[in-house]
C-alpha cells in the first residue's frame, strides 16, 4: 500500500499547562479517553509531559476509523509501549507478535480452539467448576459472609483455566494470580510515562514487575518441563497438544520449550484475568438491575429445569448471552488495542507522524454518545438485533475481544465460561451488592478499583 502523507492535524486535548494530560492518563486513563472522545471526537491527540520529554497518543474511538486501524496491519504495526510492555513480560504469544510469527502461532493453536473441542471438553469442566463455586457459596452464605467478586471469580476462572489449559489443580495459585493486578496496574502507568526507567533499575515499580513475572514464570516453565521431561505424559489438554502440535504448512516444524511456555503465560495471565473480570461486572450488573436479574433467572428456569447447563443450551438462553454482552460493552476487559506507525499515515482526513502511538480505544468507542445512544445505561435490549445488524450500527462499534481474523482466539471459551457461571448462579442465588455502581481502572487490562461485595441468598 502506498504510504499517504497529506493531511490535516489531529485536533489536540486541552490539559494543564507544560505537562499536558499526563496527570489525567495517571490517575484516570479511562475518563482522559473518554474525555478526548467527548471533547473532540472519534480521532484526538492526547499528549502527556512536558517539551522534549513528552508522549504523544492518537486516541481512535469512532468505529469507521477503528476498522481502517485494525484492517491495515501493514500500517498500524504493534511497536508501541504497550506491546513493548507485554512482550519484556509475557515474552512472544499471540497477543503480543505480528505478521508471519503471528501467523505461525496461529497454525499451532487453531486446533486447540474448535467448536467441537469447547462442547465436549472444555465447557464440562466450565459446568463442573461452577457448581463448586455454588457449593462453597452456600456455605459463606450461611454465615452471612459478604463476598469480594473479583477474588472469588480469580479463583473460579484460574481452576477452570487450570483443568482446561494444563490439565491440573491452579487453586494454590489463585493467590498469586490476584496478585498479580500489581504488575497489571505497573506495566501500564509505563507504557504512559513518557520515559520510564530502564527495566533493569532497582525502583519500587520494576521490582514489584519482577517479582510478580518471576512467580508467574516458575509455574508456566514448571508446566512445560514436566510435559518434555524424560517421562512425558500424554494430554489433551492445551498445553499436552502444543507440545505435540506441528505447523500445518511444515509437518517438522514445532514450538520450541521457550515458545510454548510464552504461550502458557498468556493463557494463564490474560485468558484467566479478562474472563474473571467479566464475571465480576455480570454479576454486580445483575445485582444492581434486578429487574435483569429476574428475568434472566427466568429464562435459565424455563431452559434448564433445574439441570446443569451445558453448551448446547447457551442457544436458548438468549437474554443470558445480551446480559453478558452488555456487561462487555460497559466494562470490556481489554479496554484497548495499542499500535504504532512505522511511516507517517493518513487515518480520516488526518495525519498520523511516523512512530506514533495509536490507540484503538474499545473503552472510548463502547462509552461513545456519537456511537451508542445513552452509552452509561446498562442495556441489555440493545443486543436484540435482527439478523445481519451490528450492535452501535457498525460492526466495529463492539469489540471487546476485537474484530476479522485477528480477534482473540479465545472468544468462545470465555463467553461460554461466562454463561454457564451466570446461569449456574442464577440457579441458586439471588444476587445483592451495596453498590451502586461498579469501580474500575485501567491497568494493562481492565481492573476492579478495590472491593466489589456481593451478597449471596439462596433461593
Amino acid at each position: 500500500m502506498t504510504t499517504q502523507t497529506a493531511g490535516l492535524e489531529v485536533p489536540t486535548l486541552s490539559g494543564w499547562p507544560v505537562v499536558g494530560s499526563l496527570r489525567g492518563l495517571r490517575s484516570d486513563y479511562l475518563g482522559t479517553i473518554s474525555r478526548a472522545d467527548r471533547d473532540i471526537g472519534g480521532l484526538a491527540r492526547i499528549v502527556a509531559g512536558p517539551p522534549g520529554w513528552r508522549l504523544t497518543i492518537y486516541s481512535v474511538t469512532a468505529p469507521d476509523l477503528i476498522e481502517e486501524v485494525l484492517a491495515s496491519p501493514d500500517r498500524f504495526g504493534k511497536h508501541h509501549p504497550g506491546y513493548r510492555e507485554l512482550r519484556s513480560a509475557l515474552g512472544d504469544n499471540m497477543l503480543t507478535s505480528e505478521h508471519e510469527t503471528w501467523h505461525r502461532q496461529r497454525r499451532f493453536l487453531a486446533s486447540m480452539f474448535t467448536r467441537r473441542r469447547l462442547a465436549e471438553q472444555y465447557a464440562p469442566v466450565m459446568t463442573d467448576e461452577a457448581q463448586r463455586l455454588v457449593e462453597r457459596w452456600r456455605g459463606l452464605a450461611a454465615r452471612g459472609v459478604t463476598l469480594d467478586a473479583y477474588p472469588e471469580m480469580v479463583r473460579m476462572a484460574s481452576r477452570v483455566s487450570g483443568r482446561i489449559l494444563f490439565g491440573a489443580d491452579m487453586s494454590a495459585a489463585a493467590e498469586l494470580l490476584t496478585r498479580f493486578r500489581v504488575v497489571n496496574d505497573q506495566l501500564l502507568r509505563r507504557a504512559v510515562s513518557p520515559h520510564p526507567p530502564p527495566g533493569w533499575a532497582p525502583t519500587p515499580g520494576n521490582r514489584r514487575i519482577r517479582h510478580g513475572l518471576r512467580e508467574a514464570r516458575a509455574i508456566a516453565d514448571d508446566l512445560v518441563t514436566a510435559r518434555r521431561g524424560p517421562y512425558p505424559v500424554r494430554a489433551t489438554d492445551m498445553l499436552g497438544l502444543l507440545c505435540a502440535a506441528r505447523d500445518a504448512e511444515d509437518e517438522a516444524d514445532r514450538l520450541t520449550d521457550r515458545e510454548v511456555a510464552d504461550q502458557a503465560m498468556l493463557f494463564l495471565l490474560a485468558g484467566h484475568d479478562t474472563t474473571a473480570v467479566t464475571l465480576s461486572c455480570v454479576l454486580l450488573m445483575l445485582a444492581q438491575h434486578p429487574e435483569w436479574q429476574r428475568r434472566l433467572r427466568a429464562e435459565v428456569d424455563h431452559a434448564l429445569r433445574g439441570r446443569p447447563p451445558s453448551a448446547a443450551d447457551l442457544d436458548r438462553l438468549p437474554w443470558t448471552d445480551r446480559v453478558v454482552r452488555e456487561t462487555l460493552r460497559l466494562f470490556p476487559a481489554a479496554h484497548g488495542m495499542g499500535r504504532s506507525t512505522a511511516t507517517e499515515q493518513t487515518l480520516g482526513a488526518h495525519r498520523i507522524p511516523a512512530g506514533s502511538w495509536v490507540e484503538v480505544s474499545i473503552w472510548g468507542a463502547h462509552h461513545s454518545a456519537r456511537v451508542w445512544p445513552d452509552p452509561e445505561r446498562f442495556d441489555p435490549s440493545r443486543f436484540d438485533l435482527a439478523e445481519g445488524e451490528h450492535p452501535g450500527g457498525h460492526r466495529y462499534a463492539w469489540l471487546p475481544f476485537g474484530v476479522g481474523a485477528r480477534a482473540c482466539i479465545g472468544r468462545p471459551i470465555s463467553l461460554t465460561e461466562v454463561q454457564i457461571t451466570v446461569a449456574t448462579v442464577l440457579q441458586a442465588f439471588e444476587v445483592t451488592s451495596p453498590l451502586a455502581a461498579t469501580p474500575v481502572h485501567a491497568a494493562i487490562t481492565l481492573m476492579p478499583t478495590g472491593r466489589l461485595p456481593l451478597d449471596v441468598r439462596p433461593r
